[in-house]
């Protein structure tokens, strides 16, 4: 176990927070042994690659935690069980090295196995909660590793159930043998998509709100006029109004008063409710600048 002083800034794909001075790194399971003292009392977060986060620009007085379990297992012929820290990205170029299907859908996801589990990601009708088979976790009120059924999750539609305060340590996933032209082309396919639809990763943190069978976030957010519409150097993207870009000396704050301002646009102009795929921590202020 390592624990550090960091700049969360540094580690975000918003680049957006203040100090936390106490940064947890878990190498491996026997860390989650030590943990009770360090984490009692205190709020605890935990992030793998910080793609769908965004910490306040204040110091942040609790723990974050930071797993770094990246193995990759096959089990069987029908299995694999990957560590959470694993990119995803990472991931759909092994199932396409091994000539596994199903995978291609997460290589332009900018977040890892237990963010992914958590926020059930997904891309082009595929959902992550498709391949889930079972999960292990480090209950932090318990203090046990136990394993959770795709079942116990509940998963829906960029959420799952029953994993709050705990650490997802990995995912048993299913795997099948497809045809690697297939796979090759599916993943042509969706880079092109992603290439021409979405804006590039630095300095955002992917989808800000989550569609519904009803709607989808970008087209009301462009139907509203707001493409281009900028607080305080966070803008809604030209090129996808459901990404939010951030200049290099913005702030935290701006990104979260933007979020505010397109949600009551949306209200007042369509009567939808906008519900948020991106996580904010800590403390903001609506009327500070």
């Amino acid at each position: 176990m390592k624990i550090s002083s960091v700049d969360l800034s540094k580690i975000t794909t918003y680049r957006f927070g203040g100090v936390c001075k106490s940064f947890i790194e878990l190498e491996d399971k026997e860390d989650l042994n030590n943990l009770d003292e360090i984490l009692l009392g205190k709020e605890n977060v935990i992030i793998g690659k910080g793609s769908n986060v965004a910490f306040s620009d204040k110091e942040f007085q609790g723990n974050v935690i930071c797993p770094k379990f990246t193995t990759i297992e096959e089990k069987s012929e029908t299995e694999i069980t990957v560590g959470a820290s694993v990119f995803l990205p990472d991931l759909s170029r092994y199932f396409k090295e091994n000539e596994f299907s199903n995978g291609e859908f997460l290589i332009g996801i900018p977040g890892t196995v237990g963010g992914a589990v958590k926020m059930n990601a997904g891309a082009y009708d595929w959902e992550f909660s498709d391949l889930v088979q079972y999960i292990e976790c480090f209950d932090l009120n318990t203090s046990n590793i136990i394993k959770l059924n795709k079942d116990d999750i509940n998963f829906s539609y960029r959420s799952s159930q029953n994993l709050d305060n705990k650490i997802i340590l990995s995912a048993t996933l299913q795997i099948e043998k497809g045809d690697i032209h297939k796979i090759n082309s599916n993943l042509a396919n969706f880079n092109k998509i992603r290439k021409n639809s979405q804006p590039p990763a630095i300095y955002n943190a992917g989808s800000v709100f989550k569609n519904t069978k009803d709607y989808t976030a970008g087209k009301l957010i462009d139907e509203a006029g707001l493409k281009g519409y900028e607080i305080d150097g966070v803008s809604v993207s030209e090129k996808h109004a459901n990404f939010f870009i951030a200049k290099k000396e913005a702030k935290s704050l701006a990104l979260y008063k933007l979020v505010q301002h397109v949600k009551q646009v949306i209200d007042n102009k369509f009567g939808v409710k906008l519900e948020e795929e991106i996580i904010f921590i800590g403390e903001f202020d609506l009327w500070t600048s």
